[in-house]
């Protein structure tokens, strides 16, 4: 059986892309082959193909963050995995191709019936946005959140992970976005000082970047740390 997937062969533009074909490859011990119904494309994506992400792998490689696909093949010692089950994976690399071989304890099970182009764009944003909510800024309800690209693919995640942690959250975006920031029942930052908002905000999505105090108005931020994406 053959195998098709996408190349990067040097650090650039769309142009460093090759589609090769090979023979398809092999589970080893531990592993699952899954067959690729969908790959996203997101930032780091590029940003490894232009080769200064810090996780970039030695050329050549195949990129592709995460994925959503059907388990095709059992590696050795697998169990509880069953042929035809969907499954999402945070991959890295080696998404962009027909087959790719996984450890088992990195495949999370898709409820049957969803379509993999919709479910792939949940995984790397709302994963992202999650760990950014409950696990670095250990966010409790009622605090005030303020999310930098709030319109964006994390973002608009951390703006609906966020209503459901019953945060009261603020949003940075461009002008033409506002619109958006509300309908995910946020608050566009040009509001703030109508709000007359005060107190302490934490902002997100570069994990916690710092801590803006508005008073009467007035912003002043204080720098705690930068972790994260460029914005």
């Amino acid at each position: 059986m053959r195998n098709t997937r996408i190349i990067v062969t040097h650090y650039g533009g769309p142009d460093s892309l090759q589609v090769i074909d090979e023979e398809c490859p092999e589970p080893m011990n531990g592993e699952v082959r899954v067959r690729v119904l969908a790959a996203g494309v997101c930032q780091p994506d590029l940003m490894m193909r232009e080769g200064f992400h810090p996780e970039t792998p030695p050329l050549p490689f195949t990129p592709g963050w995460d994925l959503v696909g059907l388990v095709d093949r059992l590696g050795a010692g697998v169990a509880g995995v069953d042929a035809g089950l969907l499954v999402a994976a945070l991959s890295i690399t080696g998404a962009y191709s027909e087959f790719v071989c996984l450890p088992q304890r990195e495949l999370v099970p898709v409820p049957m019936g969803l379509d993999a182009a919709e479910a792939v764009s949940l995984v790397l944003n709302y994963v992202t946005a999650y760990q950014m909510l409950h696990r670095s800024a250990r966010v409790k309800a009622g605090q005030r959140v303020l999310i930098h690209g709030a319109a964006g693919g994390v973002g608009s995640a951390l703006m609906q992970l966020g209503h459901l942690a019953e945060l009261e959250m603020y949003g940075t975006c461009s002008s033409q976005h506002t619109l958006v920031i509300k309908a995910l029942g946020g608050v566009p930052d040009e509001l703030l000082g109508e709000r007359g908002v005060t107190g302490k905000i934490v902002l997100m999505p570069t994990c916690i970047d710092a801590i803006a105090n508005f008073n009467d108005g007035r912003r002043k931020d204080t720098l705690v740390r930068t972790q994260g994406e460029r914005s």
